[in-house]
């Protein structure tokens, strides 16, 4: 290959490590006098046509997107024979090599981590999703003036999220080439729905970065194991050891960012490289302060009102919702064979179906509730916080139906009166104690830079 001169234009030099299903060489383009790297299929896979619309489809999303932080495609090539596709040449070194080195000083973790954040920003702006980032795929340009310039490299396991239909409306890239049961990436940045093979977005390439961050500030992947299957193990099952473990130094706020990156649940990472990207800015902004200028004010971190863990505070939490529909259950059943308990009680017979109604409407917001926080919605909390008001409401008014049996209960009806005026309060603290910890929205606070 070295010294061949392909498409009548490039005269193929030294062999580039990486390119994954390809081989990239340095080249020469002899009509613009100008260096190139030269990305052509490797010839076990040149026959497969699945490899070769690979290679199309890397150099289309590439020209797709014109950023300073991608690296552009010059040519594209598939004469039936050879398929190659043409880039820029990117002088540097990889972010890989240089994490064998040393680790980097927050400043440039926040530099790099911005720079990659808004390249990525601008792939998913044209709905592509990358699937391979990683520090072999990021490529650091040493400039005299200032940081290194930054690029993003290797399009190869590229895909399009959606596709533009004839009607001018966007629909779902049906033509995938991943076979099914199929993992395409590389194991140690998978997010953990690639690893199970579910349908990804751009929260996995979100994830992907949290890891680079991660490791340019700690030196090591948290997840990585001893072999294949520890990893994926660790990367299903495994939070990572907090950053100030591997990294004393390193500022609470760019832990919290990280971490918000690394959820399991992508529910509950940030939904956009330019959530992302708002972050991380902040955060150098607020680091670079000169002295005596005071920072913007901030929620000081939320701590949970009670020591419980999740597990058991979703349990209490369902208990309440299950016992006030029994108690639904029970009214219903109760007051058809005793009336005169309720016209006791409420002087206007007019409101009697009053009651009724408020029982539905209960049962209601019951099972909605149950079926939020049973399935681990990450955004319960904030739904709670909507309809608290309309929650305490309906408590209140169930709160006096333990007197419908005050000739039973006597003196306790009272007592129950009282606990059923708590509920809503103590429901809303056993919410605030799931969700908040998991950087979801919660019931009551905001923690800056993990919202």
């Amino acid at each position: 290959m070295e010294g061949d001169l392909k498409a009548n234009r490039y005269r193929i030099g030294k062999k580039i490590p990486g390119g994954g299903m390809g081989d990239v060489f340095h080249a020469h383009d002899t009509r613009l006098d100008r260096h190139v790297a030269f990305k052509v299929i490797k010839p076990q896979y040149l026959d497969d046509p699945q490899f070769r619309e690979r290679l199309r489809r890397e150099a289309v999303a590439a020209a797709a997107v014109s950023h300073p932080g991608i690296a552009q495609p010059y040519d594209y090539v598939d004469d039936g024979g050879e398929a190659f596709v043409v880039y820029e040449f990117i002088e540097g070194v990889t972010l890989q090599k240089r994490l064998g080195e040393h680790r980097f000083a927050t400043e440039q973790i926040l530099d790099v981590g911005i720079k990659i954040a808004d390249a990525l920003a601008a792939i998913h702006e044209k709905s592509f999703i990358h699937r391979d980032l990683k520090p072999a795929n990021i490529m650091l340009t040493p400039r005299p003036d200032g940081p290194d310039r930054v690029r993003i490299l290797d399009f190869g396991l590229v895909k399009r999220l959606a596709v533009l239909s004839e009607r001018g409306s966007t629909a779902p890239d049906v033509g995938s080439l991943t076979k099914p049961g199929m993992q395409p990436g590389t194991i140690d940045y998978m997010s953990p729905e690639q690893l199970r093979s579910e349908r990804v977005d751009q929260r996995s390439d979100i994830h992907a970065l949290g890891l680079i961050l991660y490791e340019m500030a700690a030196g090591v992947n948290p997840y990585r194991g001893s072999d294949t299957a520890s990893t994926i193990a660790n990367i299903l099952t495994r939070e990572p050891p907090p950053l100030t473990e591997f990294s004393p130094v390193s500022p609470p706020e760019l832990a919290q960012i990280i971490r918000k990156c690394l959820r399991k649940n992508r529910d509950e990472r940030y939904q956009s490289a330019n959530e992302l990207l708002v972050d991380l800015t902040n955060l150098r902004r607020d680091l670079n302060r000169p002295a005596g200028i005071p920072a913007a004010p901030v929620a000081a971190p939320a701590e949970t009102p009670l020591a419980i863990s999740r597990p058991i505070a979703r349990t209490l939490f369902l208990l309440i919702q299950g016992g006030y529909l029994a108690m639904y259950v029970g009214f219903a059943r109760y007051l058809p064979r005793h009336p005169e308990r309720l016209f006791n009680l409420i002087s206007a017979p007019a409101l009697v179906p009053l009651f009724f109604v408020l029982a539905a409407c209960g049962a209601a917001v019951r099972l909605y509730f149950m079926s939020t926080v049973g399935f681990d919605y990450p955004d319960s909390g904030r739904l709670f916080r909507r309809v608290f008001p309309v929650i305490a409401l309906f408590d209140a008014v169930w709160a006096a139906t333990p007197l419908l049996l005050y000739h039973e209960l006597e003196d306790l009806a009272w007592v129950c009166v009282v606990g059923l005026a708590y509920l809503p309060f103590s429901q809303r603290s056993l919410i605030f104690s799931a969700y908040a910890p998991r950087g979801g929205r919660t019931s009551g606070v905001r923690v800056a830079n993990t919202v």
